[in-house]
């Protein structure tokens, strides 16, 4: 593979192919973008995975797949896990609850896939959580408490391992959403943290 030609034309050629494989690629506009490799499938929500395998191949996980498909598992996705590794994966998944009944259903056909936290990629914004709750319902009490001490218009997202969060987001700096979020936290009562998302 590494074979030097001629001056070295062909260690070169390999050389800047591997190092352009190599260089993030950023996703996304303005200031805010997401580095992604090259090898890795992007993940844009986080949420839960339900992962039935992995393989060396895309063929080696696609056959886990086709597996999990052939015994009723419709919407399992083979996905690129990093350079070397592909896996078969329900994706996307907001509920833990969920993804643990998911698990049991296929150990009741001899599959025993395991439950993966998956965290979106960051882009570089400053976001105030709120609060994170199992499901939307409880995550609206969350809502009316901060609403009633005027932080409206909160957005909601799923959180990391899932459940939602309530948060506010459009910060210059750090030092802005910590301002931020300790005020709130002592008007509101709620306890407001600071992430990088």
């Amino acid at each position: 593979m590494w074979a030097v030609s001629a001056g070295g034309k062909r260690l070169g050629i390999v050389t800047l192919a591997l190092a352009a494989a190599l260089i993030p690629v950023v996703v996304g506009s303005g200031s805010a973008g997401v580095v992604q490799d090259s090898c890795t499938t992007p993940v844009y929500q986080n949420g839960l995975d339900v992962v039935f395998g992995r393989g060396p191949t895309q063929a080696a996980a696609d056959k886990i797949t086709k597996r999990a498909e052939t015994v009723g598992f419709r919407g399992v996705k083979t996905v690129r896990d990093t350079c070397k590794l592909w896996k078969s994966a329900f994706r996307g998944l907001n509920s833990f609850d969920t993804a643990v009944g998911l698990q049991a259903e296929a150990r009741r056909v001899a599959l025993y896939p395991t439950i993966e936290c998956v965290l979106a990629q960051e882009i570089g914004q400053f976001q105030a959580v709120f609060g994170t709750r199992r499901t939307l319902s409880d995550l609206q009490t969350v809502i009316e408490q901060a609403n009633n001490f005027g932080y409206v218009g909160l957005k909601t997202k799923t959180a990391p391992c899932g459940g939602y969060q309530a948060y506010v987001a459009g910060f210059k700096s750090r030092a802005d959403a910590e301002d931020f979020a300790q005020t709130a936290s002592q008007r509101t009562g709620l306890r407001v943290l600071v992430i990088k998302a």
